[in-house]
């Protein structure tokens, strides 16, 4: 995955919740996305609900919660 944000040419948008099980998968990759000079925004929201596993479905649950960050980066990047 690390060799695949590097040489990604569409920006990405890292997002989870501070309580998912592990946040290394979104620090890594933009990590890896900085240093190869990328586009990519990182975002690690507030606690998603009261456990890692209510946080492991921010994506999907939460999506109330960070769909106008989601929105504001497509316009960002994707506008024509």
């Amino acid at each position: 995955m690390t060799r695949s944000v590097r040489n990604s040419r569409a920006p990405i948008f890292f997002f989870q919740a501070e309580n998912d099980y592990d946040l290394s998968p979104s620090r890594v990759l933009s990590a890896a996305m900085r240093d190869a000079g990328r586009e990519f925004e990182l975002k690690i929201y507030p606690p998603f609900g009261n456990s890692a596993e209510d946080g492991h479905t921010f994506g999907y649950f939460g999506s109330s919660v960070w769909v106008a960050d989601g929105f504001r980066f497509l316009k960002k990047h994707c506008q024509t």
